[in-house]
């Protein structure tokens, strides 16, 4: 681990030293911590910033429960990017305990008990968990992209122009750190079907972020960002696209955009919502009125 070079609030409030560079930490961890991640990009950007305050910086704010498709994409990531981490992160519940009875809950309890710190999920679940594993792992191309590197790599950095921690987790990046891959579960792994995918999740925005995170922190960044698409049915097909320079242009401008509207915000301790003057009525283009 490097050595602190920059004081973040604690749970507390409190300023604690926190390391640049990379950073050995649990996803958990990560995503509980200190510092301005992509996500941080899209809840600015998607709603007002009251949203946003609300749910990253109000101390009264309700620990946010994991939806279950965000729980088998968690799971999902696990078996693609560290298979052999996998059966110890997760298990299958079994399917033959009923736990309407007083017999069948002592039952459960037991079960839970005997399995803290991993994730529960139902026998179709960890069974759909192994196939797309095993069908990423004897792609011809899918299966390259994953050796010769680490899963889950925390990045922090500060960024020269406001000071602010900024901060990317990388879902595998090659030890030479050419190139980084990013594993994305999706209904339809189709060029035409992962490209809206791309553009409702802002995907590019994450590769402009992920790099400028690591110039920030190395003076460089990988020069090929790969998104391994894979659907969450069978056949489970798998798509790989890459980043084209102009949309990654495109991308580095907003997300310099949302950052610095996040800072702007910050600093003046003004996170308005949507009635900051009267506005006129937007009626959608649908409208015949």
């Amino acid at each position: 681990m490097n050595a602190p070079q920059f004081l973040a609030p604690d749970a507390d409030g409190v300023l604690e030293p926190h390391p640049v560079g990379l950073v050995e930490q649990s996803n958990d961890e990560y995503h509980g911590g200190p510092g301005i991640s992509k996500s941080h990009l899209d809840a600015i950007a998607s709603a007002s910033p009251a949203h946003y305050w609300h749910r990253y910086l109000n101390p009264d704010r309700e620990p946010e429960e994991p939806t279950p498709a965000k729980i088998m994409g968690t799971a999902v990531h696990s078996a693609i990017l560290e298979p052999d981490l996998f059966p110890t992160a997760c298990v299958a519940a079994p399917a033959d305990i009923n736990r309407r009875t007083n017999a069948g809950k002592a039952e459960w309890e037991a079960f839970l008990d005997a399995h803290k710190g991993k994730t529960i999920l139902s026998a179709e679940d960890y069974k759909t968990c192994l196939a797309i594993r095993d069908a990423v792992h004897r792609h011809p191309l899918a299966a390259g992209l994953l050796t010769g590197g680490k899963a889950e790599q925390s990045f922090y950095a500060v960024d020269q122009e406001t000071g602010e921690l900024i901060k990317c987790r990388t879902d595998y990046r090659h030890d030479s750190g050419a190139m980084i891959v990013d594993v994305k579960t999706t209904d339809d792994a189709s060029p035409a079907g992962f490209g809206k995918s791309a553009a409702n999740y802002r995907y590019t925005v994450q590769t402009a972020w992920y790099n400028g995170v690591l110039d920030a922190a190395f003076g460089e960044h990988p020069g090929d960002w790969v998104f391994l698409a894979v659907e969450k049915d069978p056949p489970y097909a798998i798509g790989v696209y890459f980043t084209e320079p102009e949309q990654l242009i495109r991308a580095s401008i907003v997300a310099r955009r949302d950052f610095l509207r996040i800072v702007e915000h910050k600093r003046r301790g003004y996170w308005p919502d949507y009635a900051t003057a009267p506005l006129p009525l937007a009626l959608p283009s649908w409208s015949r009125l």
